[in-house]
Parts: C-alpha cells; structure tokens; sequence
C-alpha cells in the first residue's frame, strides 16, 4: 500500500502513515529496515495487525521525499 507519512518523532523512534485508504498506521522504528523517512515523505509500506493495534506499518520504502526535489533550499517547478 502506498501513503504519506504525517508524523515521525526521531528522537522517540515512531510516527504516523496516513495509507491510500485513508487509515493512520503506525511505524515504529524497529520496521524500517535501514530505511530514513521524515515527515512529507511518499512511501510503500506493508500493512499488518499486531496485539495492539489492526493498523500498524512494515516493510518500508520511501518513494519520493520532499528534499529530494529541492536544490539550494528551492524548489524545482
């Protein structure tokens, strides 16, 4: 499934995908594989269910970042 991620606390190691569905789930860092993600960032993701809660997020890969389409602080149009 593919979504946007809308919240991601480093320093706490979780965060929010808002899925193509509609549905908040929940990355933990623990499931991003070696994989950095920021808030904005467009990604595919797994979805799974868990004893605590029916929409959490695996397998991470980041499709487009924000920065990525930057160059000097501007972005490219």
């Amino acid at each position: 499934m593919f979504g946007t991620v809308t919240k991601y606390f480093r320093e706490k190691g979780y965060g929010f995908i808002r899925g193509e569905d509609g549905k908040s789930y929940f990355i933990h860092n623990s499931n991003l594989d070696d994989e950095y993600i920021e808030s904005g960032y467009y990604v595919f993701f797994r979805p799974f269910v868990n004893d605590r809660s029916d929409y959490n997020a695996g397998d991470i890969t980041v499709i487009d970042a924000p920065e990525r389409n930057r160059q000097h602080g501007k972005s490219n149009k």
